[in-house]
């Protein structure tokens, strides 16, 4: 590995083209042990970075020398259902329900309730439960099933995907939607059931892999004046943007919600979609998210049709992670913002590669340690370099000029020779 590390530090150039004084923030950096490290980058970092490219982060060592460092390929925009978690099945609530208007083949019909928590350090995006249960026959085709969390306004109404059952052994499974559900805590009820129904498991289908999870940040909408039941936005132009949740302020709203983001001259639309929070029997049903391809860039719109008011908005990302190839220990200043330095393009797709060929495909390098952002050059970073001096045009326009002088030089002496006979 070591051998790899020097090739990639030897493509580096030697002593970097810029400074650090050519970036406008900086942060104290400590690596440890190992000549292999991550960053994840913060809001901050966000925020100080000048370029929808991020090119404007940039490493150095406290002697001015540029430092191999690069982001990682960002994790795919997929759904991710192939592993899902198990939950922990904590108390479990059986009560006497009412059967006289929902039709079932059992006496004592019951509502079963379970406490479920997720065993995922970072609380996700929960999309699908899977609830295996047993019983000597099926479930009625009319058990409602709905969710509660302490991050709802009453409880979400979970809608059957799919459903299965053999006879020979008494085993079902219950697949069911959620719309977006977040937190690591929540209660699973289903009514009516029998009152011998015995759930054995759940499973949790998470949008993202725990520990690519997104972060979300409120956007500061603000009236867009040239276009109808509009607002605008600004975000870091770096930020990489992959969802947006929009709450439509009171329950029973509903109405057409559209992402635009501006291109040159015009409006780029990114997502579109219905938006709804309606309370139903003391639950609620909620659609609120947009999701789309990773975008980075400044400028957004939200359009609102019809008009109810101002919404609430909350942009989803997934933060980037950079590694960082330098021995440590050691003391890093990563700077970032600037108008005229760019980092260098180190391969450092090749290495990780390597690395996770040699150590496992899930391997991941320690993370480096980052201390508190202070100012280095400031706004005069962000002040794009002066156009060099338009030497070309001058020299053009001074061949012109002579050129014009020397022909009315000639047209002057012809004039003034005496005309022969």
């Amino acid at each position: 590995m070591r051998r790899l590390l020097l090739a990639l530090l030897c493509l580096a150039p030697p002593l970097s083209a810029t400074t650090p004084d050519d970036y406008a923030w900086q942060w104290p950096l400590h690596l440890g042990d190992g000549d292999v490290h991550e960053l994840l980058l913060t809001p901050e970092i966000y925020d100080a970075i000048a370029r929808s490219d991020a090119r404007d982060l940039a490493l150095f060592t406290k002697e001015g020398r540029s430092v191999s460092f690069g982001p990682l390929p960002a994790a795919p925009d997929t759904p991710w259902r192939d592993a899902p978690y198990a939950l922990e099945i904590g108390a479990t609530t059986r009560e006497p329900t009412s059967s006289r208007d929902v039709p079932v083949a059992f006496p004592s019909p019951q509502r079963l309730s379970l406490a479920l928590r997720s065993r995922v350090p970072e609380a996700a995006t929960i999309t699908a439960l899977r609830v295996s249960w047993r019983h000597r026959a099926s479930l009625p085709a009319a058990a409602r099933w709905r969710v509660e969390g302490a991050r709802r306004r009453g409880a979400v109404h979970a809608e059957v995907m799919a459903h299965s059952y053999s006879l020979a052994t008494g085993a079902g499974e219950t697949r069911l939607a959620l719309s977006d559900f977040e937190g690591d805590a929540l209660r699973l009820s289903v009514t009516p059931v029998p009152p011998d129904l015995e759930i054995t498991g759940v499973l949790a289908e998470y949008e993202t892999p725990p520990g690519q999870r997104r972060d979300y940040r409120r956007a500061a909408l603000v009236a867009d004046g040239t276009a109808e039941h509009s607002y605008r936005f600004h975000l870091p132009p770096a930020l990489p943007v992959s969802a947006a949740r929009v709450d439509l302020g009171d329950g029973g709203a509903l109405a057409t919600v559209t992402l635009s983001v501006r291109e040159g001259d015009w409006w780029r639309q990114v997502a579109s979609d219905t938006a709804f929070d309606v309370a139903v029997n003391d639950g609620a049903v909620v659609r609120n998210r947009l999701a789309f391809p990773t975008t980075r860039t400044q400028r957004w719109r939200l359009s609102v049709a019809p008009d109810i008011g101002t919404p609430i908005v909350d942009v989803g990302y997934r933060p980037d992670v950079y590694l960082i190839a330098h021995p440590g220990p050691a003391d890093l200043v990563l700077v970032a913002g600037s108008a005229r330095a760019e980092r260098p393009d180190f391969p450092i797709d090749p290495l990780m590669r390597e690395l996770r060929a040699q150590f496992g495909a899930s391997w991941t390098p320690p993370r480096a340690t980052l201390g508190p952002r202070s100012e280095r050059t400031g706004k005069a970073a962000l002040k794009p370099t002066p156009p060099p001096p338009p030497y070309r045009a001058w020299a053009l326009w001074a061949v012109l000029v002579a050129a014009a002088l020397m022909i009315a030089f000639l047209a002057i002496r012809l004039l003034r020779e005496p005309p022969r006979d």
